[in-house]
């Protein structure tokens, strides 16, 4: 009995060894191949390699460090497809707009990730940069994304990268601390609100007090806000829309900052929030639908707020 168990497991292994193998298109494989040789015989007959499917150009050299896996970097890019040079992917709001590819969702400038958790061709070249360089990367979708493509990239797709690495960042909450340090420095007159269950500390600035009552849990309030990056990049805002956000405080419907810092403001009046990664989107970020960032990770956050007036104030 356990002998024909074992042959029946052992069938079972090569059907479903044969449906993954199915599940890969050679012919694809083998023109992608071809037209990837083609385009670099024809664009970079000089460039070698030990990998066929990879190669790398340093176009600036950078004179800073190189990133180790784990590392969080900053980094400038635009990708292409192979061989029509079509634009399908970049973080530079012009390049975006100019390429039809802008998302107001998405939050432009320096892209900061975890490095390591890239796609492979792109781990590959910006383990070989260093802090200030400047490269071009070109490799077949083994090293991309597959057969399955993402976004408007298709499966079975090359792709060339103009990759800048801005900056290494070994230890992103020390960065953070930093700049948040800096920034209280250089804007005193907060009040420091500390969290009981996690001790984390967050900021309130009150710009506008108001002569109405403050805001209590629980209870439901209008916000107008816009939120920002301490570099300046605003990621969110509605204060061009006719009505403001409903938040009921305390009820955690928005980030944990925001149910903490209300109960300091008035309604009818304005503030600023500085809300630490703890007490925002955390570790990760936040991402779009099509899973771009729309907050990086381990990222300090600054929101003006305006709480509307309100029939509550009456109570």
């Amino acid at each position: 009995m356990k002998k024909y168990m074992f042959l029946w497991l052992l069938s079972l292994v090569f059907v479903v060894i044969g449906c993954e193998e199915e599940d890969v298109d050679y012919e694809e494989l083998r023109q992608e191949g071809r037209y990837f040789d083609l385009y670099m015989d024809a664009n970079y007959p000089e460039w070698n390699s030990d990998d066929e499917d990879f190669y790398f150009e340093s176009y600036e050299v950078g004179d800073g460090i190189s990133p180790d896996t784990g590392d969080y970097v900053l980094v400038n890019y635009i990708a292409y497809t192979i061989p029509d040079e079509t634009v399908v992917d970049t973080y530079v709001e012009e390049w975006a707009t100019d390429y039809n590819l802008y998302n107001s969702n998405v939050l432009y400038g320096p892209y900061k990730y975890k490095h390591g958790t890239e796609i492979e061709g792109l781990q590959k070249g910006v383990s070989m940069m260093q802090e200030g360089g400047v490269a071009r990367l070109l490799f077949k979708s083994n090293l991309g994304y597959g057969k399955d493509g993402f976004n408007n990239i298709d499966g079975y797709e090359s792709l060339m990268y103009d990759v800048e690495l801005l900056e290494v960042i070994k230890d992103p909450v020390a960065k953070e601390v930093n700049q948040i340090n800096k920034y209280l420095e250089d804007n005193p007159g907060y009040i420091v609100v500390n969290d009981p269950d996690s001790d984390f500390q967050m900021y309130v600035y009150h710009t506008e007090v108001g002569d109405s009552v403050f805001i209590k849990n629980e209870q439901s309030v209008e916000v107008f806000y816009t939120g920002q990056l301490l570099d300046g990049r605003i990621f969110d805002s509605n204060e061009s829309n006719a009505s403001g956000l409903n938040v009921v405080v305390g009820d955690a419907e928005v980030i944990k900052g925001w149910d903490l810092g209300l109960p300091y403001l008035k309604y009818g009046s304005k503030g600023r929030f500085l809300i630490p990664h703890q007490l925002a989107y955390g570790e990760e970020g936040s991402m779009t639908s099509t899973e771009k960032t729309s907050v990086p990770p381990y990222e300090a956050l600054l929101f003006e707020i305006e709480v509307v007036k309100s029939a509550v104030e009456e109570d």
